[in-house]
């Protein structure tokens, strides 16, 4: 005799299903505000925010027949500082990304070759090494008539700091 079972039990809970979606949807909208321009578009809300208070501010002051003449006023004012920040914004973020963007590669290269440096100070070896490099370079620089390449080491320290007696 053969029996089968059949469970309509759902293989998921639904709470942890919803609470995941959450958890994503929070992620992709995180995600639009990493970077440059989400921080262009943060302070683009926040002054055409400031703007609207203001303008508003101004209105609310005025007589009540005037109230309305003013408000269409406003209104069409804000749709045209929307557009015209719209397009200003893509060439803000644009240029700030690749400010950062360029700033952290310095920043990164810059603590490479700290740690390079340090290194070097340490092993004779790999210091002979960047030296015999550093004068292939000038050698060639010289060979085909190019300027000298910069030295990456030349603002790093000379000495290894070392725990003395009392230090």
């Amino acid at each position: 005799m053969t029996s089968f079972i059949h469970s309509d039990f759902p293989t998921t809970h639904l709470g942890v299903a919803r609470v995941a979606a959450a958890i994503g949807s929070a992620r992709v909208i995180a995600g639009r505000f990493q970077g440059a321009k989400g921080l262009v578009a943060l302070l683009l809300a926040g002054a055409f925010s400031a703007l609207v208070v203001v303008a508003d501010q101004v209105v609310s002051s005025w007589a009540d027949g005037q109230a309305v003449l003013a408000w269409i006023g406003l209104w069409a004012v804000l749709f045209a500082a929307v557009a015209l920040f719209a397009e200003a914004s893509r060439g803000w973020s644009d240029s700030a990304a690749g400010v950062i963007a360029k700033w952290s590669r310095a920043h990164a290269q810059r603590l490479e070759d700290e740690r390079t440096w340090r290194f070097a100070q340490a092993d004779p070896r790999f210091m002979s090494e960047l030296q015999v490099a550093r004068c292939r370079a000038e050698q060639l620089a010289l060979e085909t008539g190019k300027p000298t390449p910069a030295w990456p080491f030349r603002n790093m320290p000379t000495h290894v700091p070392t725990r003395g007696f009392m230090g």
